[in-house]
Formats: structure tokens, C-alpha cells, sequence
């Protein structure tokens, strides 16, 4: 009988030693994430936060700088739009996506758009999780028209084309405003394009009208 028990007590304890070592030798992404006074923020709260906001499109998913591939990776981007945080090329890398660690955690799927909140950091662009969760958002209307509302733009919708050059409402916007919370897309522009030609317009018929 004690023979037994004692087989008994070491075959438990190998288990609780395999255990140990395989929960230690999982990466941290496994683990909840822990934060001290965390409160919940809303979509808007989180635009106003973050440096930086696009719509853009993920062309593919490279091994990362830290490794955990495949669950952490680079996101290569088409940007189509950006709302706050330009200049910015039209392709872009962003590091630290996918689950890098409990509290790093914005994944995304190779051909799909997402409202994307981003940060600088050095050379690199990274996903700026301002409340510790994802900031890959689905490019939806509803979000769309949160981004609205939030940096004062009018009559945005979701983009019908894959090609940005082809969007009148929303092209990758490559100036910089300063300390400008949001930045819009070129609607304002157009805008005043076609003020000026109706302007033009209205004056060629007045003076069709005096030759007649």
C-alpha cells in the first residue's frame, strides 16, 4: 500500500511538472490581460485618442519583429483614408499586430478593410490600443458614421471602389493640420470645385446670352 501511494504521488507530481512547463513555455498572448483602473471606452472616445486613424485594406501578413509567428505579425496596408494623423504613403507596414501579448491583440484577415487606429513609434507604425483591446474596427456603415460625427465630416459613406484614386469623397489625405484632432476627407474640396464651376457655368451662359 504505501508502495502505491508513493507511485500515486510521484506520477502527480510529473503531471503537475508537465504542466508547469508547458503553461510556461506558452507565449504571453494566452494569459488574460490585467490592467489597473481599466475602464471601458467607447468607438469615438478611442478615435479622439488615438494618433492616428485610416481605412485601409490588408494586402498580406509578414513574421514580425518580436516572432510569435503566426500569431503576431506585420499587416501590410493599402490606406484608402486617413482621418486624423497625416501625411501618410498609401502603403503601409504596421508592427505588433495579431496577439503579441494579453494586452496586444488586433488581428486582422488578409483582404479585409478595417477602421484602423494607429500610432508612431519611431520608424514604425503600430496599433495604437488605447484602452488595451483591438483597434481593428469593421469598415461598416455604423463606424463610418462614428468616424463622422467624431471628426466632423459630412455625408461620408463606405467606399464602392477598391481604387482610391477613383473615390471623389475619400482619398488618402497627405496634409498635415497640425494639432487638428481629425482631418476629413477631400469632400470639402470638392465642394468648392463645384462652386467654382458653377460660377464658370452661370457666366458663359450669361454671356451666350448677350451674343444671342
Amino acid at each position: 500500500m504505501p508502495g502505491s501511494w508513493t507511485n500515486s504521488m510521484m506520477a502527480w507530481s510529473q503531471i503537475v511538472l508537465a504542466v508547469g512547463v508547458a503553461l510556461t513555455s506558452l507565449p504571453a498572448l494566452v494569459l488574460s490581460c490585467k490592467v489597473v483602473d481599466w475602464q471601458p471606452m467607447s468607438f469615438p472616445e478611442q478615435v479622439a485618442a488615438a494618433q492616428i486613424v485610416v481605412h485601409a485594406r490588408v494586402l498580406d501578413k509578414v513574421n514580425g519583429t518580436y516572432g510569435h509567428w503566426p500569431y503576431a505579425y506585420r499587416g501590410v496596408l493599402r490606406v484608402y483614408c486617413v482621418f486624423k494623423g497625416g501625411p501618410l504613403p498609401a502603403s503601409i507596414t504596421v508592427d505588433e499586430m495579431g496577439r503579441l501579448t494579453s494586452c496586444h491583440h488586433t488581428k486582422v484577415d488578409i483582404g479585409e478593410d478595417y477602421i484602423l487606429l494607429l500610432k508612431r513609434d519611431g520608424g514604425m507604425f503600430l496599433p495604437d490600443e488605447v484602452n488595451y483591446l483591438s483597434v481593428a474596427f469593421p469598415a461598416d456603415q455604423d463606424h463610418f458614421d462614428q468616424v463622422s460625427r467624431t471628426c466632423s465630416l459630412s455625408n461620408f459613406t463606405s467606399l464602392a471602389s477598391t481604387d482610391p484614386a477613383s473615390q471623389p469623397g475619400c482619398v488618402v489625405n497627405r496634409t498635415e493640420t497640425g494639432s487638428s484632432a481629425c482631418l476629413g476627407s477631400s469632400s470639402a474640396s470638392h465642394r468648392q470645385s463645384y462652386s467654382l464651376l458653377a460660377v464658370v457655368f452661370a457666366v458663359f451662359t450669361f454671356v451666350q446670352a448677350l451674343l444671342v
